[in-house]
């Protein structure tokens, strides 16, 4: 395929999480390989520089504006979230600008709004969309009650409403109802039938969604990938400590981690990442003695702290995705910890690239920790099996065949050539 002009949306122009990982990763692939890249993003005082940010939609703090708990704020946030003129208008100009042939969106919910792929629409350019959470099929985006810490499923095919009910967003009921709203809004303006194809890098995601009625042609199942300057044989290299990285809140299990650690005098746990502002206030009183935070680490240093542990722990309470925090272990040779949830058991073969226990349970999570550090030899036996499988499955040049390969029909569907 011939070199292309490539738009990626996304909402977030800094590292936060999988989505930019993914989003800055694919640039890089891409640019290396001939094509252009361009992104349209959010102004956020942590962006890293680029030369459209002039076009950026402007930052909203929604956190702010649903701390006030008012109808007005609340007016705000549906203003903005459902479909927004301004960012429609900024994303045409960055189409003027840059003229690509295909726009690739990654987290475009809220800040930036399905408006975006109207005007791509309107112009006749091929959309594909990397979906990073459970958003098109959950209006609170990852399956569980904010307050009880419930896997949910209540809202099936157009059920929204069971989140108003169950108050799934934060406790909330102008959170759950604006949640609810925006997801029924964008049922009626008929989103998803906007969009070439829907990306699910886990097989979980891709069978969520058909099981809601999206169609098999539509949503393909395309895994992640990791650069080929993560894969290093870390055999014998590690430190004895166990790793957590990833951001520190509740949904990712940090109560029944921290717990669980304080229960293995034995373990050494790191944690890398940042902090959730609901959570800061007591994670001193939380912090065992054998726990140890470092803070926010990406890059090197996040790689480092990754070739010296002995294993990854990923204790997530919700429908994970397809996390890159266990990709990049596995890149590593390190197994991983997880529970068994979502698309977590789909990386994580238990007792061959790690062990899986079920999610919240204190107990189970401790004794794997504990069977883990007692049992160096099996771990480097389960570290080496993870490598190979993430050799196998997620390298770059399987994602780029696949991905130039939906971008080729995607170009073909809208220039009438394929269906």
């Amino acid at each position: 395929m011939r070199n292309m002009r490539i738009l990626q949306v996304n909402t977030r122009h800094f590292y936060a999480g999988g989505d930019s990982t993914y989003a800055f990763n694919l640039a890089d692939v891409l640019r290396s390989r001939g094509h252009q890249v361009a992104f349209f993003g959010m102004q956020d005082e942590r962006n890293l520089p680029d030369p459209n940010a002039d076009l950026f939609v402007p930052y909203v703090d929604f956190r702010g504006l649903n701390r006030r708990k008012s109808v007005v704020g609340g007016a705000q946030v549906l203003s903005r979230v459902i479909y927004s003129r301004d960012a429609r208008r900024r994303f045409g100009q960055m189409l003027d600008r840059f003229q690509p042939e295909a726009v690739h969106l990654q987290n475009i919910h809220a800040h930036i709004t399905p408006s975006v792929i109207f005007e791509a629409r309107k112009r006749g350019l091929p959309v594909v969309w990397t979906l990073h959470d459970y958003k098109l099929a959950c209006p609170n985006s990852h399956f569980l009650i904010d307050t009880t810490q419930q896997v949910c499923e209540r809202c099936g095919k157009h059920s929204y409403y069971q989140a108003v009910l169950h108050r799934c967003k934060k406790g909330s009921l102008l959170a759950s109802g604006m949640a609810a709203l925006e997801a029924y809004a964008h049922r009626v303006m008929r989103v998803r039938g906007q969009v070439d194809f829907l990306l699910a890098p886990s097989a979980f995601l891709q069978r969520k969604l058909l099981e809601r009625g999206f169609s098999p042609r539509q949503v393909l199942h395309v895994p992640h990938f990791l650069r080929e300057d993560m894969f290093a044989e870390a055999t014998g290299k590690n430190q004895g400590y166990l790793l957590f990285a990833g951001r520190l809140t509740t949904i990712k299990g940090i109560h029944s981690l921290l717990e669980s650690v304080g229960r293995t005098p034995e373990v050494k746990l790191v944690l890398a990442g940042q902090i959730d502002e609901t959570l800061e206030p007591e994670l001193s009183r939380l912090m065992p003695p054998n726990a140890e935070y470092v803070g926010l680490k990406h890059g090197e240093e996040l790689h480092a702290l990754l070739r010296g542990a002995m294993a990854m722990v990923v204790p997530s309470i919700c429908y994970e995705n397809q996390p890159f925090s266990i990709l990049e272990a596995f890149a590593v040779g390190k197994p991983v910890i997880a529970c068994n949830l979502g698309g977590m058991t789909e990386l994580v073969q238990d007792r061959e690239r790690g062990i899986l226990v079920p999610p919240g349970d204190v107990a189970a999570l401790a004794k794997a920790m504990r069977w883990m550090v007692a049992h160096p030899i099996e771990a480097e036996g389960m570290g080496r099996a993870a490598l190979a499988y993430a050799r196998q499955t997620h390298t770059i040049d399987v994602h780029y065949t696949r991905l130039m390969e939906i971008y080729r029909h995607a170009r073909a569907r809208r220039s009438g050539g394929g269906s």
